[in-house]
């Protein structure tokens, strides 16, 4: 009888622990699920942004700078699923951007620096 407790306490035991990390698992890998995103930087100084969309929502593309100024706002419509940018950003100041997608109540956000390389001084004598 000691061991058939003993067997049902350490299945229900081990049964809470499982369930417990499944749902603590859940909220830590929520996702965005209305669009996904690719967000890259091509040599040529261009920042590409891909939306695709999985939800009948308007999305809108902001990027802002460190002081929250709007330096591009795009709102992709309801019909469109598939939205492709290239932004030239040579001629924007150094400092930190932030680019943040949202729709259907979800946010993605995510950030890049611009910085001047220094000029490089070499001396050569010949």
């Amino acid at each position: 009888m000691k061991n058939l407790l003993k067997s049902i306490a350490f299945t229900v035991a081990f049964t809470f622990v499982f369930v417990a990390n499944t749902f603590a698992a859940d909220k830590e890998t929520k996702k965005v699920t209305s669009f996904g995103t690719g967000i890259f930087a091509s040599k040529s100084g261009n920042i590409h942004i891909s939306v695709d969309k999985y939800a009948d929502c308007n999305a809108i593309v902001l990027v802002t700078n460190d002081r929250g100024q709007v330096m591009f706002r795009e709102i992709i419509g309801k019909n469109t699923e598939k939205f492709r940018k290239a932004l030239n950003v040579k001629n924007l100041p150094s400092g930190i951007y932030t680019i943040q997608i949202s729709g259907k109540g979800e946010k993605l956000t995510k950030t890049f620096e611009l910085s001047e390389q220094p000029v490089e001084r070499v001396l050569a004598i010949k």
